[in-house]
Formats: structure tokens, sequence, C-alpha cells
């Protein structure tokens, strides 16, 4: 069960990686189109998880960005 876990958690961490860093579920939807490993349902709602995944991180990065920006304005004007 324990190795079950690790496994699953490692599968669960790689998809993340790729799906931020790699630029959504672009990747995901030409692999599967290439391969045809799954049906396409499966693939669509991979591809649709890393999208949402990607715009997430891109929100949270927009975020930390306002923040930083506007600490630097603080900085400069004292």
């Amino acid at each position: 069960m324990l190795k079950f876990l690790k496994r699953f958690i490692i599968i669960w961490v790689l998809f993340i990686t790729v799906s931020v860093i790699g630029g959504g579920g672009d990747q995901f939807r030409w692999f599967f189109d290439k391969t045809g490993l799954v049906s396409q349902k499966v693939a669509d709602w991979i591809a649709t998880k890393a999208d949402s995944l990607k715009e997430e991180a891109d929100a949270v990065k927009e975020l930390v960005k306002g923040w930083t920006g506007s600490k630097e304005k603080i900085a400069k004007n004292t």
C-alpha cells in the first residue's frame, strides 16, 4: 500500500510539473494523439486538468508580481 502511495505521489508531482512548466494540456493532447494509449475522453480530462493547473499557476505568478511590484514602489518612495 505504501509503495502504491509513493508511486501515486510521484506521478502526481510529475503531472503538476509538466502541466505548469510545459504550458498546460497541449503536450498531453499531442502525446495522446500520437500514441493513442488511452481513450479520447480520458485524454481530454487529463489535458483539461493540466490547463486548469497552468491557469492557477499563472494567476499565482501575477499575484506575486503584483505584491513585489507594490513593495518596490514603497521602497523607492521612502
